[in-house]
């Protein structure tokens, strides 16, 4: 098959780390290609280094971060409103691609675009749309549109929708025919595959992670307030490691503030981090909404238990007792007690941590996630 993807931005966030993946798996077996929304950026090194042939169009996004004054987000929204036509454009001067590439199937990776879904009708191309985000309660995006408009949109300009988790699924369920949308986990690395088996003592450091970008929707303030108070309570063999991109300096207010130096580093960007969280007993996944939870599966991989909010798509990844433990989302305390069970039991941590592994690669690898994505290539390419 041929296919055409539509990447969303230029980092290498969740949504584009998904891509990769997907790509790596597809590429030895299909034709891809990508289009991206800026020429430059670390994207676009990825695709060019795995000789991936890409396509440049600036589209604009449909879902928008809000500005911190509510008169400059409802300019931006009307300035998107035009913007978002430009769309059109680039949809129409990629036909010439389409035909050229003999395009099989077109597939945009994430809800907050809509540039593929119009190429698709107007080529009469099958198209597949993944979700692979809340929107408002992960991001707080607001849509440019009603956003009963938008959901229209993606259910008539597309053949398959996918969403990453049967959280994100119940999100839509009443906005996209139930006959397009499918639930598919996302897939992650096998390099993440490691299979520990060294056993803590009591009087061993516990070493706790906390991973993913600096932001006060993926809490690690909440725990950093959950170390504070384990430390004040007499426990003092622990060690919280916080590694991410994002403005740290509250952060390291906090840590000043609770007097906790010792027992919190920040890490900032961590390239290397499988090498990291083999260092690492148990993370922490202490986000407000997870549409899947990449560092939840990448930690169970590494035999990591994870202790995670009981929000989003962290209560489908994480069995609670079995594989990690759940905690009440804002209430620190909760998340105390469940740390509090593994610093006073630390064979847990293998117990927990092989259960974990177990579930990831049966589930969470990239292998997985692409051969249930052909499937839905193949049936969609059978019905044209």
């Amino acid at each position: 098959m041929n296919i055409l993807y539509f990447a969303n931005e230029s980092r290498l966030g969740g949504a584009n780390l998904s891509l990769l993946g997907l790509l790596d798996e597809m590429s030895g077996k299909h034709n891809v290609s990508v289009v991206v929304p800026i020429k430059e950026g670390y994207m676009v090194e990825e695709l060019k280094r795995r000789g991936i042939p890409v396509y440049y169009r600036h589209s604009f996004w449909w879902l928008l971060a809000p500005a911190k004054h509510p008169a400059v987000t409802a300019l931006k929204k009307m300035a998107y409103k035009i913007l978002c036509l430009n769309n059109y454009l680039c949809a129409w001067s990629l036909r010439k691609v389409v035909k050229e590439q003999s395009i099989d199937i077109i597939h945009t990776n994430s809800s907050v675009l809509n540039t593929g879904g119009i190429l698709a009708v107007m080529t009469g191309v099958p198209h597949v749309w993944h979700i692979r985000e809340f929107g408002q309660e992960d991001f707080g995006f607001f849509s440019v549109w009603k956003y009963e408009r938008i959901c229209r949109f993606m259910n008539s300009h597309s053949d398959k929708v996918i969403a990453i988790s049967q959280a994100v699924g119940r999100k839509f369920q009443d906005k996209i025919s139930s006959k397009k949308l499918e639930v598919i986990y996302n897939g992650v690395s096998e390099e993440n595959i490691c299979c520990k088996t060294d056993i803590k003592t009591k009087e061993a450091i516990i070493e706790f992670l906390i991973g993913g970008r600096v932001s006060p929707e993926k809490g690690q303030e909440e725990a950093i307030g959950a170390v504070s108070i384990l430390v004040k309570s007499g426990y003092r063999n622990l060690h919280l490691s916080i590694a991410g991109p994002g403005n740290t300096c509250g952060l390291k207010r906090r840590i000043a503030e609770e007097g906790i130096e010792a027992y919190v580093s920040i890490l900032g960007t961590v390239k290397d981090m499988s090498s990291l969280r083999r260092k690492t007993d148990v993370e922490l996944v202490c986000s407000t909404c997870e549409g899947f939870g990449r560092v939840t599966a990448e930690a169970m991989m590494n035999s990591n238990p994870v202790i995670g909010a009981n929000t989003g798509a962290t209560p489908e990844l994480i069995r609670d007792g079995e594989t990690g433990y759940l905690y009440e989302k804002g209430c620190v305390e909760d998340l105390v007690q469940k740390m509090k069970i593994i610093m006073d039991d630390p064979d847990k941590i293998r117990v927990l941590g092989k259960a974990a592994n177990e579930r990831s690669v049966k589930l969470f690898t990239r292998k997985h996630n692409a051969g249930e994505i052909e499937k839905v290539y193949r049936e969609i390419c059978r019905e044209v």
